[in-house]
């Protein structure tokens, strides 16, 4: 454990869909299956989903050039239509936690906060992403990429507001 400190990175998106919906669709399989991937010609395949209070889900993200990625992830909150609250590991078909390969000394314990909130039919989420407990290399790695985190999470955003702007 460490008394290392980091400023999270902080995503805030606004979707055209009432909250309890876009609550869902950071829940439910048949919606997750349908946008969390990063950008166009992904997939995305949840093969265990137990996406509870103390539940855990290990989906595989399948890239255009064939490349798989793995995460595993453990909730630590599921508060319907309010917060989300999970860390995401990057890990192996079988749920074993593994390095990130492309980048040294990334934080292993990567903690997700989503709020949601909902105003005249449209849904705001703050969107907190930090390590939890790094090592001072690991906060390293963390601030050097700081300026790439809305690449991916908010990528995911975007395929967020795509998916629900078509239901």
């Amino acid at each position: 454990m460490s008394n290392n400190s980091v400023t999270p990175s902080k995503i805030v998106r606004e979707f055209n869909a009432p909250r309890q919906l876009v609550f869902d669709a950071w829940t439910n399989v048949e919606h997750l299956n349908n946008w969390m991937f990063p950008m166009q010609g992904c997939s995305c395949e949840f093969v265990k989903a137990d996406i509870k209070t103390g539940g855990s889900s290990l989906h595989k993200v399948t890239m255009p050039n064939g490349h798989e990625m793995w995460l595993f992830t453990q909730y630590e909150e599921v508060s319907s239509p309010e917060k989300l609250v999970f860390l995401q590991y990057f890990s192996n078909e079988n749920s074993d936690i593994v390095p990130m390969q492309h980048i040294p000394n990334w934080p292993k314990d990567m903690l997700a906060t989503l709020s949601f909130a909902e105003a005249e039919g449209k849904t705001t989420i703050t969107f907190l992403w930090e390590p939890r407990n790094p090592t001072a290399e690991e906060i390293i790695a963390f601030e050097a990429t700081r300026a790439d985190h809305n690449k991916g999470w908010g990528a995911g955003m975007q395929q967020l507001q795509i998916y629900l702007s078509s239901l």
